[in-house]
């Protein structure tokens, strides 16, 4: 059986355009984006919006679970941060 290439969510795939032209423009990249497109953008720089998309969702996904009490977060050598916060080498922690 194929894999259909209709989204499950449409308002959900709306969504995700919106956040990564947002963070392009966060990366400074936004404009050439608008004039040149996706096509035209590098790996890397396509491979920095979509990590740094994937950051922003687990830290909303993290947020969202607020007051509930996991195994992971109840533990006192837990890390602080996000889940990906501890292994990038970019941040200033």
């Amino acid at each position: 059986m194929s894999r259909s290439r209709k989204p499950v969510n449409p308002g959900a795939e709306n969504a995700l355009d919106r956040m990564k032209m947002e963070i392009a423009n966060e990366l400074g990249i936004s404009e050439k984006v608008r004039s040149q497109g996706w096509y035209s953008m590098t790996s890397a720089d396509c491979g920095r919006v979509g990590g740094h998309m994937v950051r922003r969702m687990i830290e909303q996904y993290e947020s969202s679970l607020g007051g509930q009490s996991t195994t992971a977060t109840t533990t006192s050598t837990a890390p602080t941060g996000t889940l990906t916060s501890q292994y990038d080498i970019n941040s200033s922690n």
